[in-house]
């Protein structure tokens, strides 16, 4: 009967903690896209982000895709510019992947063109933001977030301004519209 108690206690200890733990939820809007946000902290200086969002890429053939995040990050300063309000600058690594389209290099005759293709993509991620805490239930930030990694399409595409549809082996490259995220995204919040 005691061990049911102390599991008990432990129980209840973990859930209490664990709900008083300050959560943020919103919208990221970027160069490529936008994504739902979600926002975990886990203490003072660290937290886990959650994304989810439409992946427009250069939108070249009007395809949208979909993109997953998770990234952990650190609080490194919370320097002290204002007296209302509370800063805080951040930083840490993730992993995405989703369906998107990106630019895809084929060789066509004598020549490389590069056509845009959509495929699976899997990359790791790095964030660089700054954030700012009203004194009221809201979080305004400003990041960085390159992507990394490698594109995998099925080598089917359809030459643009025509109805030509060349079919190739699969193709696995470097995710380039990932190197859109050095564009800084603005995200808008609610603490909870």
């Amino acid at each position: 009967m005691k061990k049911i108690f102390i599991a008990l206690a432990i129980i209840l200890g973990t859930a209490t903690m664990a709900s008083a733990q300050m959560k943020s939820a919103g919208l990221r809007f970027g160069a490529t896209g936008f994504d739902l946000v979600y926002q975990h902290n886990m203490g003072t200086d660290r937290f886990a982000e959650a994304d989810l969002g439409l992946d427009f890429g250069y939108n070249v053939n009007g395809n949208v895709g979909v993109k997953a995040t998770a990234i952990y990050n650190f609080v490194w300063a919370r320097p002290a510019w204002t007296q209302q309000g509370t800063w805080a600058l951040y930083a840490g690594p993730g992993l995405s992947l989703g369906f998107v389209d990106d630019l895809v290099p084929y060789e066509i005759g004598d020549a490389i063109k590069g056509y845009y293709d959509n495929g699976f993509m899997f990359a790791f991620t790095g964030q660089v933001g700054i954030e700012y805490n009203f004194d009221f239930p809201l979080q305004i930030s400003l990041d960085i977030r390159p992507y990394f990694g490698m594109h995998i399409n099925d080598g089917r595409f359809r030459i643009p301004n025509t109805d030509t549809v060349v079919k190739y082996e699969k193709k696995i490259g470097f995710y380039d519209n990932g190197l859109l995220g050095f564009a800084p995204c603005l995200s808008v919040r609610y603490r909870f």
